[in-house]
């Protein structure tokens, strides 16, 4: 399973693996990148979607507090120090937008309902965002920490595996096997209570029936944490919607329809760039009020930064939808667990397909795939498939499938035979 995007693990490259290994090669040669328990999709959305909110953040608020994000047309008879009074105090209160074409309200409460009240927040609220999309990220470290394996330490020895001479090589699998044994060993279900065998086969398919010694309980933190990415991508376009003021959640429909109609769509009446500020001005008991036509070149990037991050939470929502819906149909089958585990075994000459496999060979890979590994045993060796490779993947498989061939021979005290399998028992 490929990224979580495909049932089988394939030859060739999806462009999300292949995605991968660039953005990761990059992040490795400036030492950023250390993740390596979970998939491309979730990593696009928890980590290279903070550092692009950050970016924009930057860029935000180096136009804002370097630059002059607000120039206003002062009357002539205006001196330098009331220009710049003029700029700071519609700057710091709203201003508001009214088309060219029409005439601007009389009525003081109708022009506030024009206001724009986020260009001075567009920093905070990108910042806001970034710690929206780690908040699952959050959720999966809290529960994966319950687990009883340390899934990033040990995808990053994984990871190591590939680099190292073939003696290190040997020595780092042997560990890693034996860190795995222990671990799904340690998992085994204790039998006692109602309805253990109903339990039991219940939560190969329900994720209500999940537990450590259910063997499911990773697999369920992973789905849980794929629904919150989900949630999280659709429901920041409502907060943004709310935050704008404007119907932000169908931006996106309409720069496209503009497109179509070949409309110019780099001007919205959302992210206006000429603006209207009302300021009085008190001297002794005269109050004075000024409007002014101000410039918001600050609202030249919000603009494509805003229209860019509508198609990206959109693009997001779609495939983290894709991500939970393949996840899940991929772990809730147990026939799919047998495929994956069947191909690496084939691989390394440890079980035949076709008119050469025997009913003894499947029955020692079913026994192995659903009372050995399990869901969660399954799952870590797809979390190895995606961050390191299918070779150090076939490794530990077939080191995990000959070390319990030999476990169950000892338990039994059977013979094994020349395929290195059980004899069958004659009683």
């Amino acid at each position: 399973m490929g990224n979580g995007l495909c049932v089988e693990t394939g030859s060739s490259m999806t462009v999300f693996d292949w995605m991968d290994h660039v953005l990761g090669t990059v992040q490795a040669q400036v030492g950023l990148r250390s993740i390596y328990d979970d998939d491309f999709i979730d990593r696009l959305n928890h980590y290279y979607t903070v550092i692009l909110l950050i970016i924009f953040t930057v860029i935000v608020s180096t136009n804002q507090y370097v630059g002059d994000p607000i120039e206003c047309w002062c009357p002539a008879d205006f001196t330098e120090n009331r220009v710049d009074y003029t700029n700071f105090v519609c700057w710091v209160s709203n201003t508001y937008y009214i088309p060219m074409q029409n005439q601007i309200p009389v009525n003081v409460e109708n022009r506030r309902q024009k206001e724009l009240t986020y260009y001075q927040w567009v920093p905070i609220i990108l910042l806001i965002l970034a710690l929206l999309f780690k908040i699952p990220r959050m959720f999966w470290k809290v529960l994966s920490a319950s687990s009883g394996i340390s899934m990033d330490k040990l995808g990053n020895l994984a990871k190591e595996t590939q680099y190292v001479s073939p003696e290190d090589r040997e020595k780092k699998l042997t560990h890693i096997v034996k860190y795995l044994d222990q671990w799904l060993s340690g998992i085994q279900h204790y039998r006692a209570g109602m309805c253990v065998k109903l339990r039991e086969r219940a939560s190969t398919v329900a994720c209500c029936f999940c537990g450590r010694h259910f063997g499911n309980y990773l697999v369920t933190c992973v789905l849980f944490t794929k629904l919150l990415y989900l949630i999280n991508a659709i429901s920041q376009l409502y907060i943004l919607n709310a935050f704008l003021g404007t119907d932000y959640s169908v931006y996106g429909i309409e720069v496209l329809t503009s497109l179509y109609n070949g409309e110019d769509w780099t001007y919205s009446p959302r992210f206006p760039r000429v603006t209207l500020c009302d300021f009085e001005i008190r001297q002794m008991t005269n109050l004075q009020r000024w409007t002014v036509q101000c410039v918001l070149p600050i609202n030249l990037f919000n603009e494509k930064i805003f229209i860019f991050l509508w198609f990206w939470h959109v693009f997001l929502a779609f495939l983290s939808a894709f991500s939970l819906v393949v996840s899940a149909y991929a772990f809730m089958f147990p026939q799919h667990r047998k495929s994956y585990i069947r191909k690496y075994l084939l691989l390394n000459k440890l079980y035949k397909t076709g008119r050469t496999a025997n009913e003894k060979e499947k029955r020692m890979i079913r026994r192995f795939v659903d009372n050995y590994l399990r869901q969660d045993g399954c799952y870590v060796l797809r979390v190895f498939s995606n961050n390191a490779n299918d070779v150090i993947t076939s490794e530990i498989i077939k080191y995990l499938y000959t070390d319990y061939l030999e476990k169950e021979q000892r338990e039994r005290k059977e013979p094994l035979d020349r395929n290195g399998l059980l004899e069958e028992n004659p009683k």
